[in-house]
Order: structure tokens, then sequence, then C-alpha cells
């Protein structure tokens, strides 16, 4: 399922969040975790486990990227609901994002992003028409030469 559009939901006193009832299906089971600048991230099972798998450790391992493990791995939490469809985020995730009042849940394709209604506000600040052109043309380019992913020009 592709994930797409953004609901605004609130944060109860106890950190409790209702999770969008076109979303619930495919994420549960799935990870809630700590994504970059102020986001959460939560991952449908089976593309956690692609992305897992993708992340090995090696102590041996440049010390940025151990940390980056570290990060990314210690403030996961699994995926589940009561019944009324609300998801507790652990305190460390709830400070990472910031959270006041309300999370507003971004669908992004694969996975969905969950922003505080300040940082939202500041993401959904208009892309640029340029940027907007390269990503657009670049993408383009690559799906037609048969090849996805995100690689883009510096």
């Amino acid at each position: 399922m592709a994930f797409y559009g953004s609901y605004v939901h609130a944060l109860d006193e106890k950190g409790r969040v209702a999770v969008p009832a076109r979303f619930r299906d495919s994420l549960l089971g799935g990870v809630v975790t700590k994504g970059p600048e102020y986001a959460l991230v939560m991952y449908p099972p089976a593309y956690w486990e692609k992305l897992a798998a993708e992340r090995d450790y090696s102590d041996v391992a440049e010390p940025e990227y151990r940390d980056y493990l570290f990060h990314f791995f210690s403030s996961s939490q699994q995926i589940s609901w009561d019944a009324q469809g609300r998801l507790l985020l652990a305190p460390p995730l709830r400070e990472h994002a910031e959270f006041s009042r309300n999370a507003v849940f971004v669908g992004l394709n694969q996975a969905v992003e969950i922003y505080s209604e300040e940082h939202f506000a500041q993401r959904a600040q208009r892309l640029e028409p340029v940027t907007w052109e390269r990503i657009r043309a670049h993408m383009s380019g690559r799906l037609a030469k048969g090849v996805s992913g995100p690689e883009l020009p510096a």
C-alpha cells in the first residue's frame, strides 16, 4: 500500500495519538522510530525488515555509522494500538518530535512520517520550483533507464 495524505490528530496527556484509520492495517506490527530532523517514521513490517537487513552492525564500522545505528534502533518501538486505535509513543520519541498538542501524520509512499504541527508547518513550506524540476527530471531519467531509487545529483 502506498501511504499518502496528511492527517492531524491530538496527543493526549499520556502520549497516545490515534493513528489514521486508512494507515492502520498496513502499519500494525511495524515499527516507529526517530527520523531525520524532528520527524518520527512509521514503517510497515515488511519494509522495516528490509531496512533492518540493510543496516548491518559492525564493531569496526565508522563511529558516525554506529551512532546512527544506535539512534535508529534504540529508539524504535513496535507499532500497536489500543481499542480506540491510539498508539502510545514512548517519551524519547515524543521528545525527539517536540510534540506539544497535535501530531501530523504524513504518508510518504512506503512510510509515514509524524511531525508536531510546528515542524510540519516548517517542512510544508513551498518547494522551490528549481528544486522540484531538478528532482523530477532526475527521477524521470532514472525511471526511463529502468533504475529506481532516490540517488540524486549534488
